[in-house]
C-alpha cells in the first residue's frame, strides 16, 4: 500500500469518526483551561488577602516602586507557601518535649497554634517585603536625582522655544532619563486628562522623598503661576545643581583614604586579631593545664588554675563582634560617601560576609602556622 493510500485512509477514518477528532482536540484544550483555572484561583487568593481599606495604599506603594499593577498571582503563591510553612512548623512544634505530656490534646493545640504561626510568619514576610519596596523606592529616587540636572537642561530648552510648562515637560520625557522620564510622562498624561498641572506636579513630589526635586518643582510652579521667566529660573537651577554635584564628588574623593582605612581594618585587621586571640587562648589553656597538673604535687606560692574558656563560645562571640563592627563601618562609609545610611545597605551585607570569611581564613592560616612549631 502506498503512502497516498495510507493518508487517504486516515482522513476517511477521521471523517467517519468525528468524535475521536473532537476528543483529541478537547484533551489539548482542557490543559490550558485547567492551568487558567488554577491561576485564577491563586490570583483570587492573592486578591482576597489584601483588606479593602489598604488597597489604595498598596497600589500607590507599588506605583512608587515602578511596579505596574498588583501581582495578585505572586501574593497567592506566597500565601500558599506561608501556609505550608506554618503547617510544617506546627507539626514540628507538636513533636517537641513541650507537648509530649499533652498527647490527648495535640489535635486541639495544632488547630489553635496554626493561625498564630501563620500570622507571625505573614507579618515577618510583609515587613521584609515592605523593606524591599522601600529600598527600591529609595534607589529610584537616587537615580532620579542623579539625572535631574540633565532633565532641567532639556526642560529649559523647551521653555525657551515658547512651549507651555506642561508641553515642555511632555517633550522632555526621553528614555535616557529612566525613572524620571517615566514619572514626567505620567504627570503629562494626567494634565492631558484634565488635571491641573500644579495638582499633577504636587502628586508627583509628594510621592517621593527628595528635597532637591520637590523644592525645584515648587520654584518652577510658583514662577510659572506668577508669569515669570521660568526658562531662566530653570537654567539657574541647572547650574546650581551641577555645581552641587561637582562639589559632592570632590568631597567624596577627598575622604577616599578614610574609607580605605576603615575597610582594611574591618575586613583584614580585626578578623586577624580575633583569629590570633583564639589560638593564643588555646595556647594559654594548654600551658596552664600542664602547670596545674605539675603543681598538684609541688607547693607553689601562687595557685594556678586552668583557663576555662570555651572555644566555640569564643568563636561565636568573635563572629558576632565582627558582624557588628562591619555594620557600623558600612554605615559610616555610606554617610561619608553619600550622606545617608540607606545608601549603604548593600555594603552592610558585603562587609559582614567579608569579615566573617576573612576570620575563617585567618583561623586556618594561624592553625597551620602554630602547627609548624608543634605548639
Amino acid at each position: 500500500m502506498s503512502e497516498d493510500d495510507l493518508v487517504n485512509r486516515d482522513e476517511k477514518n477521521l471523517n467517519d469518526n468525528p468524535d475521536k477528532k473532537d476528543d483529541s482536540s478537547a484533551k489539548k484544550d482542557s490543559e490550558p483551561k485547567r492551568k487558567s483555572k488554577l491561576r485564577l484561583f491563586i490570583e483570587s487568593l492573592g486578591d482576597g488577602i489584601i483588606p479593602k481599606k489598604y488597597r489604595k495604599g498598596v497600589l500607590k506603594y507599588l506605583e512608587r516602586a515602578s511596579i505596574e499593577g498588583v501581582p495578585y498571582f505572586s501574593y497567592g503563591v506566597a500565601t500558599i507557601i506561608i501556609f505550608l510553612m506554618s503547617v510544617i512548623l506546627d507539626v514540628l512544634l507538636m513533636t517537641t518535649e513541650l507537648f509530649v505530656n499533652a498527647s490527648f490534646a495535640i489535635p486541639f493545640l495544632f488547630l489553635l497554634l496554626l493561625p498564630v504561626i501563620f500570622t507571625i510568619i505573614s507579618l515577618a514576610i510583609i515587613i521584609m517585603y515592605k523593606l524591599y519596596l522601600e529600598a527600591k523606592i529609595y534607589y529610584k529616587v537616587r537615580q532620579m536625582e542623579e539625572i535631574f540636572p540633565e532633565f532641567l537642561s532639556e526642560l529649559a530648552l523647551n521653555l525657551k522655544s515658547g512651549q507651555n510648562l506642561d508641553e515642555a515637560i511632555g517633550n522632555s520625557t526621553e528614555k535616557e532619563f529612566g525613572y524620571l522620564g517615566q514619572e514626567m510622562e505620567r504627570v503629562y498624561k494626567k494634565v492631558r486628562l484634565g488635571i491641573d498641572i500644579e495638582v499633577a506636579i504636587k502628586e508627583f513630589t509628594e510621592s517621593f522623598d527628595s528635597d532637591i526635586i520637590n523644592e525645584t518643582f515648587d520654584l518652577m510652579v510658583t514662577s510659572w503661576k506668577k508669569g515669570g521667566t521660568t526658562s531662566q529660573l530653570v537654567d539657574r537651577l541647572y547650574e546650581n545643581l551641577e555645581m552641587i554635584r561637582y562639589l559632592k564628588k570632590k568631597v567624596v574623593a577627598s575622604v577616599t583614604s578614610y574609607r580605605i582605612f576603615l575597610s582594611i581594618v574591618t575586613i583584614l585587621i580585626a578578623p586577624a586579631m580575633f583569629a590570633l586571640s583564639y589560638h593564643l587562648i588555646s595556647l594559654i589553656k594548654s600551658i596552664t593545664g600542664t602547670i596545674s597538673e605539675v603543681s598538684s604535687n609541688v607547693i607553689l606560692p601562687i595557685s594556678i588554675n586552668a583557663v576555662r574558656v570555651n572555644n566555640s563560645h569564643f568563636m561565636w562571640f568573635s563572629a558576632l563582634a565582627l558582624i557588628i563592627m562591619s555594620v557600623c563601618t558600612a554605615m559610616i562609609i555610606s554617610i561619608i560617601k553619600t550622606g545617608s545610611i540607606k545608601e549603604g545597605y548593600k555594603q552592610v551585607v558585603l562587609f559582614a560576609a567579608g569579615s566573617v570569611i576573612s576570620y575563617r581564613i585567618c583561623l586556618t592560616i594561624f592553625e597551620l602556622f602554630f602547627s609548624m612549631f608543634n605548639i
